[in-house]
């Protein structure tokens, strides 16, 4: 009777042992958890490192045709260079008015020289350059006042006519120098000789801007066509 209770006893104790093991094995399978603070309120999961900043996927890159399609937009998004493309138009302008201020400038040159000889004489100090090449030769401005001067009293009545649409003016691209080129008609007699030479010839005038002056830093002329003769006017009056 007595084994039967000790048995009893041993297989009950064997029981409470295994019912105790299940039951720690069971706790300690819990998760872990923060322990709560002072205050008792329940213990909540640990908050994450950064919650400022929430941890987001980085935006995936643009398909290739979306780039290709923003490339025109971006480049039309560039200012222009207006500067360097009003450059070209400045000087253009600035060539053909100065062409245009070279031509006027060969036609008085040629109406002065159909002046009395002291309005002739006079326009030279202010026509050219202190130094010119004079068909050919590099002078003096005195140097060519005086051959000037001795064209004038072999030809003192002069009458020079430009014709209009044988001009013709080329600049360079600054507009600081203009080369002219000009025909004309001229009639040339000397009273006191009985003289008279007429016909037609070929002017040419490099002309340099000193500012906005013009000078004549060249001249070169032909002529194209001469006829000299005895005024028959004068012979009969002489013979009178």
């Amino acid at each position: 009777m007595q084994a039967v209770r000790l048995l009893t006893s041993t297989l009950s104790i064997v029981a409470l042992l295994c019912a105790g093991g299940s039951m720690a094995l069971a706790q300690e399978a819990r998760p872990w958890v923060d322990p709560p603070p002072d205050n008792g309120v329940a213990g909540q999961p640990a908050p994450p490192a950064h919650p400022s900043q929430p941890l987001t996927a980085p935006p995936a890159p643009p398909a290739p045709e979306a780039q290709q399609s923003a490339r025109p937009s971006a480049e039309k998004a560039q200012p222009e260079p207006t500067t360097k493309a009003a450059e070209p138009k400045q000087q253009d302008k600035r060539r053909t008015s100065r062409a245009d201020v070279a031509k006027s400038f060969a036609i008085d040159y040629l109406a002065s020289w159909s002046s009395r000889n002291d309005v002739a004489l006079d326009a030279t100090a202010e026509l050219y350059a202190p130094r010119v090449l004079f068909h050919g030769r590099t002078v003096s401005l005195e140097r060519l006042y005086k051959e000037k001067q001795r064209f004038t009293r072999r030809w003192p009545e002069r009458e020079y006519r430009p014709r209009e649409d044988s001009i013709g003016t080329e600049c360079n691209p600054a507009g600081t120098v203009c080369t002219v080129h000009a025909v004309f008609d001229y009639t040339a007699t000397n009273p006191k000789r009985r003289r008279l030479s007429q016909g037609s010839g070929a002017l040419q005038l490099i002309v340099e801007f000193i500012g906005e002056k013009p000078i004549i830093v060249a001249e070169h002329s032909t002529l194209l066509q001469q006829t000299r003769k005895r005024t028959l006017a004068l012979e009969g009056t002489s013979n009178e």
